[in-house]
């Protein structure tokens, strides 16, 4: 009985320096997540962690298209497009909007803003999505093979920003939104 529990604090121990390590790194980061569906008795999530406990994490998860921090896709899945040279031309260029559709029933806008690509999308029915990253984000995040994303990279470059949105969305039963800023609990 003694050693069960000697095993038990020793695995609590660990789990303990390894959290505190983690939460030590990345400059107090965290990442934050809000979900909420909305209306009478809808869903509401929200997750707050630190950007640091995400990249100690990420290692562990091990699978046929995600390994060693990367995600691997097919480069067929990008129809010939070299999306590196897309975003080497785009650091380079002025602050402008790039690409602008208005459909029917969507209007989508790309652009460049003071080191960040803009993606904001804006359908007839209400739905809003907003993307904001910073563009050296977006090149960590492709610095891996063709076929590949290196969400490490692109996590270890998120740490050194500011605080800020990086993902919304809004419509009529629920809104999402993704920041990072150096707050816990994400107020």
């Amino acid at each position: 009985m003694q050693r069960l529990h000697m095993k038990r604090f020793a695995i609590a121990m660990l789990l303990m320096f390894g959290i505190g390590s983690a939460l030590a790194g990345s400059n107090g980061r965290w990442l934050h997540v809000r979900v909420d569906e909305g209306g009478h008795g809808g869903e509401k999530i929200n997750v707050n962690i630190p950007l640091s406990l995400v990249q100690a994490l990420i290692p562990a998860i091990d699978t046929e298209e995600f390994h060693s921090g990367r995600v691997h896709f097919g480069s067929d899945e990008l129809d010939g497009v070299d999306i590196r040279e897309v975003l080497n031309a785009l650091r380079d260029a002025p602050d402008a909007d790039y690409v602008t559709i208005d459909g029917g029933d969507e209007s989508v806008r790309v652009s460049k803003e003071r080191g960040f690509l803009v993606v904001n999308v804006d359908e007839d029915r209400g739905d809003r999505i907003r993307v904001r990253l910073p563009l050296d984000v977006v090149d960590a995040l492709l610095s891996g093979d063709d076929d590949e994303l290196d969400l490490m990279a692109a996590l270890d470059a998120l740490a050194d920003h500011g605080n800020g949105d990086l993902v919304t969305v809004e419509s009529d039963d629920e809104s999402v939104r993704i920041w990072i800023d150096s707050n816990d609990r994400g107020n």
